[in-house]
């Protein structure tokens, strides 16, 4: 790793009771959420990726890029910043001097590698915005890792890390996959979204 390039954390340990069936599992254009989260993160330039997820999860995610490890939550239920220590943890034990560090839940797959790029750009904490809205992934700066390492794993990240917003080229910003209506949506706009995963990125 050199000492400029980030690292990517995907989290995808929910138990995805609202939407009955594993988010990371969800395809676009044939191709499952939790890659594709990967390899944008991946093509953006960080060095490595480890995704998070839970017991049940790890044995049917199939097939990732190179470059990504995966780790167990074995406490999903803690929520997203308790997925999202697990994973630092890790990278911590291995990259001790660690700095900055990208990371995407699998369920806001509205962006692509462009996005993580202009983010990794800026200085600090940040997060994307498009047309006033506030999105993922987001950039944790050396501060913000330590202040989500010391925290309760229940504690939402918006009241551990005051994030930058810096625009972005991204339509599908506020894209969730969190419940059976919002998988609705997406396959009603997987063509276009597909084509936004795979255009000419930039802003």
């Amino acid at each position: 790793m050199t000492s400029k390039a980030p690292l990517g954390l995907v989290l995808c340990a929910g138990l995805s009771k609202r939407l009955g069936s594993a988010k990371a599992l969800v395809e676009v254009g044939g191709v499952p959420l939790v890659v594709w989260a990967c390899r944008h993160l991946l093509d953006a330039g960080c060095a490595e990726v480890v995704v998070v997820t839970n017991e049940q999860l790890r044995s049917n995610l199939g097939a990732l890029p190179n470059g990504v490890q995966v780790v167990t939550n074995p406490e999903p239920e803690n929520g997203r910043t308790g997925s999202l220590q697990v994973g630092l943890n890790h990278l911590r034990s291995r990259f001790p001097s660690l700095k900055r560090v990208v990371m995407a839940p699998v369920d806001r797959p509205g962006w692509r590698a462009g996005v993580v790029r202009t983010l990794v750009a800026k200085t600090g904490s940040s997060c994307p915005v498009f047309e006033g809205r506030r999105g993922h992934p987001v950039v944790l700066d050396n501060e913000a890792l330590q202040s989500v390492l010391d925290a309760h794993p229940n504690t939402p990240l918006r009241d551990l890390v005051d994030f930058q917003a810096v625009e972005v080229d991204a339509p599908w910003l506020g894209l969730n996959v969190d419940t059976p209506e919002q998988l609705a949506e997406l396959r009603r706009n997987e063509g276009n979204l597909l084509a936004y995963f795979t255009q000419g990125e930039g802003i």
